[in-house]
């Protein structure tokens, strides 16, 4: 029983460079995206000046190093705190929390398919064991995985 909990431990310890490591990913891509968000945003309201456009960077804190954006962007986010969505002028929790019932019935669906095709695929696998029906069965599996 305690080996399960050191490793469980152990998992844990790896999540976090992991998290990190996405959350740096995820960052680098939206600033790597073509276009500016804030003037993307803006464009739909008409006519706006140098100086609005200026205020909400400083607002949104889009004026700073990208150091200090991602520093910032990990300290908001470690509290629950994502900020404001540019496009829907939202913030962004409400629209995860908007779609998270049908994000989880369509995992649990897609789980619950993939157990009743994948157990049966692997029985049969197992019983034809070397069999052409097994080389396919492995080739799509690894397929499937990668």
């Amino acid at each position: 029983m305690r080996s399960l909990w050191v490793v469980i431990i152990r998992r844990m310890i790896r999540l976090v460079p992991t998290m990190f490591g996405v959350a740096f990913i995820v960052f680098m891509l939206m600033h790597l995206a073509p276009g500016d968000p804030i003037e993307l945003m803006m464009g739909e309201a008409g006519h706006v000046t140098k100086e609005e456009i200026e205020a909400l960077r400083r607002e949104y804190g889009l004026d700073r190093p990208l150091h200090e954006q991602f520093l910032r962007f990990i300290a908001h986010a470690a509290r629950g705190d994502f900020g404001r969505s540019f496009s829907k002028q939202r913030p962004v929790i409400s629209l995860i929390k908007s779609r998270l019932p049908a994000t989880v019935e369509l995992s649990l669906v897609s789980f619950a398919l993939a157990v009743a095709v994948s157990s049966p695929l692997g029985v049969l696998s197992a019983v034809y064991r070397g069999s052409i029906f097994d080389r396919i069965v492995t080739l799509l599996s690894l397929g499937g995985i990668s």
